[in-house]
């Protein structure tokens, strides 16, 4: 009787071994699909950030290469018959020019300014230890709790009596203390990472505070100092509300004014020569950005550790 059970027993075993993994089976599925669902609520986020943030400059390119005539004759976001005229009408403008070097001058004078002065202020944030340092930090983001909107009359007051109005200088001022704030806080998170070990092995060694800031703590937080002045520069070359009340003259007004005075101007709107202007606005800045983002990022990462 034992010898005939023998030629069964593998049959029974296999059907044991097939049932373990059936069972074993359903988590993995289970997992799977979890896994799946993740990724989907993930990535349909993502994709309609790009969408919702793509869409608009892809219809401003569109824009840009059309005749007038065909902006509503021709809604397509490839248009028939592609043209640069108005590429060449805001070239050959005067106004383009004068406002391309004016948002040039006030962008890389706040972009100098801001970290000439952020960079020493959080400096001694995070390395001195003096009473009510906190409080004063905390109070130096009050500025950017206020909107440019209510700031607007008072810092009009102030241009007027101080005989400012109408300065390329009176813009990089005011930018700056306005971006101050946040560059600080940026800062004072970064330098916070720095050991202090190393600053103390140099001051053995005879370094000046000046020199330790010069020589080891500036190189070290150059990914920081590098956001600092993309977020200045971005700030000064879009800034609007300020632009038009401090300038008055064609002369002293910036890129984000005179595409505003481009509106209407004939009494039809130009809408290629608007997008033409705004793709010529924005392009610079996209170019420049691209070549730097890996120390933009890694400067606010750092930065909001602090």
């Amino acid at each position: 009787m034992t010898d005939i059970a023998r030629p069964d027993e593998p049959v029974a075993a296999v059907a044991a071994v097939n049932a373990v993994e059936a069972s074993s089976g359903a988590p993995k599925r289970t997992g799977r699909a979890k896994e799946t669902a993740r990724k989907i609520l993930v990535w349909i986020p993502l994709i309609l950030l790009v969408v919702w943030t793509v869409t608009p400059f892809l219809v401003t390119l569109s824009v840009s290469f059309k005749q007038r005539a065909e902006v509503f004759a021709d809604p397509g976001l490839i248009p028939s018959n592609p043209t640069f005229d108005a590429y060449g009408e805001v070239l050959a403008s005067d106004s383009f020019t004068t406002s391309f070097v004016n948002s040039l001058i006030v962008g890389g004078g706040t972009t100098a300014l801001s970290i000439l002065i952020g960079v020493p202020a959080a400096y001694a944030f995070a390395r001195f230890r003096f009473r009510g340092r906190h409080l004063l930090l905390l109070f130096t983001l009050l500025p950017r709790l206020v909107p440019s909107l209510g700031l607007m009359v008072p810092i009009y007051r102030l241009a007027v009596v101080a005989g400012l109005l109408d300065k390329r200088i009176t813009l990089i001022i005011v930018y700056t203390a306005m971006l101050l704030p946040l560059a600080v806080w940026l800062m004072v998170g970064f330098f916070q990472q720095i050991p202090r070990e190393i600053e103390e092995a140099a001051s053995v060694d005879g370094a000046s505070l000046w020199g330790r800031l010069r020589y080891i703590v500036a190189p070290l937080a150059a990914p920081a100092m590098i956001t600092i002045g993309v977020l200045a520069f971005r700030e000064a070359w879009n800034e609007f509300t300020l632009v038009l009340v401090l300038t008055n003259t064609p002369g002293k007004r910036t890129l984000p004014f005179e595409l505003y005075l481009m509106q209407g101007i004939e009494g039809i709107a130009n809408f290629p020569g608007e997008a033409a202007f705004t793709i010529l606005t924005i392009l610079p800045f996209i170019l420049v950005y691209t070549r730097i983002e890996k120390y933009v990022v890694a400067g606010l990462v750092t930065g909001s550790g602090k």
